[in-house]
């Protein structure tokens, strides 16, 4: 039989983990309530589940939980266990809103987390369709069934805008505007709605999907046979199996690649940054010139065929004017 002593610590230890757990379901309700997209919510559950069982590992309550609990000794053991740095901000970005949610509703005495900063990682290679890939990809659904012509018209509003996957599973039949040549995204990252415009191919592609799949008909833009939305899950692996067709192999992202070949291709046919930040429903100019310093190397390719210079050269290549 367990001694008084261990008992009380097994009694602490449940209440302490009831407490966790009241804590967190109390914070994901505020979240829904605030009106927090699904994925947001799964991944703040996910996140404060795991740093739950490290703490109790640690003998840490949410009474006696200190702020170098979180800014070393959480962020130290993820580094020490192989976490990457985007699962290492993700879990940042989750303590932060959590603490300052118990603070302010008098659960903690301290928010513990006001100091925590995400820790610096390294800029990733973001993988790009060439044109020739494209047009592979684009070939592979069978345009004259309702399933092709979703498929093709997906991948056409994929390139045509860069809208991200959660954005794209989200849309309505009502969200797209042919005449007004747009697309209303209504639950951007962030819960911020934006117009994207779409041009006379994607256009064409949609209207022909709808026509044929009037008797799936369904609100949801993008349905199933079932006539059910067709999810974010669906989506990926709708696209990677039209990559393995397509004999696309080495790229990792599915869907996101899409994003990233527009960014590509809308900078070289000579778009600007700031009209890129606003169809990609950036908050800042940040990933948008990251765009363009990882696209360099096209970019001097451009340069090479449209130099002023070099046009001039052409030019007056008789005359002294270039020569050295």
């Amino acid at each position: 039989m367990p001694s008084r002593q261990t008992q009380q610590i097994m009694t602490n230890t449940t209440a302490s983990r009831a407490e966790f757990r009241e804590a967190i379901r109390l914070f994901l309700l505020d979240c829904k309530f605030r009106n927090l997209t699904e994925e947001t919510i799964r991944g703040y559950h996910a996140h404060l589940h795991q740093l739950q069982l490290d703490l109790e590992k640690w003998n840490v309550s949410l009474t006696n939980i200190q702020p170098r609990d979180l800014s070393h000794r959480m962020v130290l053991h993820m580094l020490n266990s192989g976490a990457a740095a985007a699962t290492i901000n993700g879990r940042i970005r989750a303590c932060k809103p959590f603490f300052k949610f118990l603070y302010l509703d008098g659960k903690i005495t301290d928010n513990v987390a006001a100091g925590l900063k995400p820790i610096q990682s390294p800029k990733r290679f973001l993988h790009t369709f060439t044109a020739e890939q494209v047009a592979r990809l684009l070939n592979q659904p069978d345009r004259n069934t309702v399933q092709g012509a979703r498929d093709y018209a997906i991948m056409l509003v994929l390139l045509d805008t860069g809208m991200r996957l959660g954005e794209l599973s989200q849309l309505n039949v009502s969200d797209v505007l042919p005449e007004e040549g747009l697309i209303f995204i209504r639950h951007g990252k962030g819960r911020r709605s934006r117009m994207v415009p779409i041009q006379k191919t994607c256009i064409e592609a949609l209207r022909h999907y709808l026509k044929l799949r009037r008797s799936w008909e369904s609100e949801y833009l993008w349905v199933t046979r079932k006539k059910e939305r067709f999810l974010r899950r669906g989506i990926m692996q709708m696209v990677k199996s039209y990559m393995i067709q397509a004999g696309i192999t080495g790229m990792h992202g599915s869907t996101h690649i899409f994003r990233h070949t527009m960014a590509k291709f809308f900078l070289m046919n000579g778009g600007d940054i700031f009209s890129l930040q606003t169809i990609l429903g950036h908050t800042t100019l940040e990933m948008t010139r990251y765009y363009v310093q990882l696209f360099s190397q096209d970019i001097h390719e451009k340069h090479a065929l449209y130099s002023p210079v070099e046009r001039l050269n052409e030019e007056f290549k008789e005359s002294a004017v270039f020569k050295s």
